[in-house]
């Protein structure tokens, strides 16, 4: 183990053996900033003790924690000097390193995440399939790093995976959760259960059609006493989702009238639309284009 961050002053730390010495760097991590990104790389910089003449080294690491290996873009462009440096590293990194790295890079990310601003993220959405039939939303689908609702219950940890509806105009206050296992490895189990919840009126039912009926008084008890202000905090996570499928319907939408300032007049109404989606034209873009035909 290589990393180490201590616990008073929150520094991160590399003590690193080279031959017949041991060298020992301050490092400052760095994440992707956009909130949709699922990739798990981390961009570090290593200050080393100064030199005789008063100047501290500095090198350059990027590691992809999935790949638990140096990201492939940073070592065809990196310096001698820091593709030797990022090479030693992962050499002598271990299990907990990574460990310790991926938790780092969870944090900022997550920090990231939720103090973004609505209109700054620019998620994608089927918005043709959401205003045509209410397809829910899941929270941390749309943000991989957002707030996670997590419940322990006989030594097993569970997620809360909540799905929101976020057609425009529409006003409910109900959400599906979907109760998930997560194993040591940090991947996801089978649903153990669908529960279909108003969060304004706390009114619990198990979802329609729910493949793996669950003890619905237990795990509402379960579920309060872990996550006390879940009904408020479902209202945040709700009205965030619809503030972000706003603001990128209305990007799309705008988008869309641009392109079709130049789209041919004489489309067929069940043609495929010129956009591109794959939809017939009377179900795409039509509606956009109406206003700009001519009279």
């Amino acid at each position: 183990m290589v990393f180490t961050l201590h616990s008073d002053s929150r520094k991160l730390c590399v003590t690193l053996p080279d031959r017949d010495k041991t060298g020992k760097f301050e490092c400052l991590l760095a994440v992707c900033e956009s909130p949709i990104c699922r990739c798990r790389s981390v961009y570090l910089t290593f200050t080393g003790q100064a030199s005789p003449d008063g100047r501290q080294h500095e090198w350059k690491a990027s590691l992809d924690l999935d790949l638990k290996g140096i990201v492939p873009e940073f070592k065809q462009a990196a310096s001698h000097n820091d593709g030797a440096f990022c090479e030693r590293l992962v050499t002598e990194m271990d299990a907990h390193d990574f460990q310790l790295l991926g938790h780092l890079h969870f944090i900022a990310k997550n920090q990231l995440t939720e103090k973004a601003k609505p209109e700054s993220i620019n998620a994608h959405f089927d918005f043709a399939k959401i205003e045509s039939s209410s397809t829910m939303q899941v929270y941390n689908d749309i943000l991989p790093f957002g707030d996670r609702l997590l419940v322990a219950a006989d030594g097993t940890e569970y997620i809360l995976l909540d799905q929101h509806c976020v057609r425009v105009g529409c006003d409910c206050t109900e959400t599906y959760i979907e109760i998930l296992p997560v194993l040591t490895d940090g991947t996801l189990d089978k649903n153990v259960g669908t529960i279909l919840l108003d969060y304004a009126n706390r009114q619990w039912q198990l979802a329609p059609d729910n493949d793996t009926p669950c003890d619905l008084p237990l795990w509402r008890q379960r579920i309060e006493s872990s996550l006390p202000g879940l009904y408020p905090q479902l209202a945040r996570r709700h009205s965030k989702l619809q503030a972000i499928y706003r603001h990128c319907r209305k990007r799309h939408l705008a988008a869309t009238r641009q392109t079709n300032l130049s789209l041919p007049r004489n489309i067929g109404r069940n043609e495929l639309c010129p956009c591109g989606s794959g939809r017939k034209y009377k179900k795409c873009c039509l509606a956009v284009a109406a206003p700009a035909a001519p009279r």
